[in-house]
């Protein structure tokens, strides 16, 4: 008789492959799903998940400034994919031959989350952006404010390019009906290339966008960089515009969804910067009082940022 192994014991291949820590850039089908099927939702946590989509389910009929989900926990404790399942599933991202809604609320085994989640994406369809504040590949320095990270990455996530120059280019061709003659003269210009494609190649796209601008109107850009001189640094961000701008363009191209952004690692981050905590601050408040409980945002740190806040003072 064949004496068992050890492996026959468990219901899931041992050999198998497990993430050692969550990444929530991840975003490959095949990741999610094993991330959801290996999460493990505790009484506690299930407390957790159930508290914040009851609070997110009553928004639009009561509506509030309080928009802001703080998780935070030592290391390892389960904060980056506490933040990420809560943006995946509220989001309801598709995975393989579902949805993460359904898929996590399977796994949970919670018939009140499953109602809660159904009723959300259903009532409130929701665009996420989530990443990890300190190791986006994107973020070209620590001087970067989180606003400008945060707006460049929701600016990527809308199909529109990250550097906030080309983006004032494109938001500004669009709302006038000339983005896609843009782009048409564009592939004309360079051999069939794809703006869209491109876009993102900074140092090459500004002058190419530059001389796009030039054949489209000469009589405004007389010379092939007049457009680069004159839109350099042209695409500052506020927090205030930035919540400004998330209700705009959203409507453009996300008509009728609410939007939460995920930041892991904010804690991280900070680190007891003054400029950069008052920003974060201003973040909150000005998604909370311009939104309209249409924009949320979720944030871990090892710290609570209150304790943060007093150790700044």
């Amino acid at each position: 008789m064949t004496k068992p192994t050890i492996a026959t014991l468990f219901a899931n291949d041992i050999r198998r492959n497990i993430e050692e820590v969550i990444k929530v850039d991840q975003t490959a089908d095949e990741v999610l799903s094993a991330e959801i099927d290996e999460y493990v939702a505790t009484d506690s946590i299930r407390r957790h998940y159930t508290e914040i989509f009851e609070r997110y389910r009553e928004t639009p009929n009561k509506a509030h400034e309080g928009i802001a989900i703080w998780v935070s926990g030592f290391f390892g404790s389960g904060k980056s994919s506490f933040a990420k399942m809560l943006g995946l599933t509220i989001s309801n991202r598709p995975v393989e031959d579902g949805h993460a809604a359904r898929r996590f609320a399977t796994r949970a085994g919670d018939k009140k989350i499953e109602v809660l989640l159904r009723a959300i994406n259903e009532q409130i369809p929701t665009h996420a952006v989530i990443f990890d504040v300190s190791t986006d590949r994107g973020i070209r320095s620590g001087n970067q404010t989180l606003t400008e990270i945060m707006y460049g990455l929701f600016l990527k996530s809308l199909g529109y390019a990250k550097d906030l120059d080309l983006s004032e280019l494109e938001i500004a061709l669009e709302e006038r009906g000339e983005l896609a003659r843009f782009e048409a003269q564009y592939s004309s210009l360079y051999a069939g290339k794809v703006w869209a494609d491109e876009k993102d190649k900074v140092a090459f796209s500004i002058g190419h966008a530059s001389r796009v601008m030039h054949v489209l109107d000469p009589a405004s850009w007389p010379q092939a960089d007049s457009w680069t001189k004159a839109a350099k640094s042209r695409g500052d961000i506020t927090p205030g515009k930035l919540a400004e701008r998330a209700t705009e363009l959203m409507k453009r191209r996300r008509p009728g969804q609410s939007l939460m952004f995920v930041v892991d690692e904010v804690g991280q981050f900070v680190a007891r910067d003054v400029q950069k905590m008052l920003d974060l601050q201003a973040v909150v408040q000005n998604l909370g009082v311009k939104g309209r409980g249409k924009h949320w945002i979720v944030v871990t740190s090892q710290e609570k940022l209150n304790e943060l806040v007093s150790g700044l003072d």
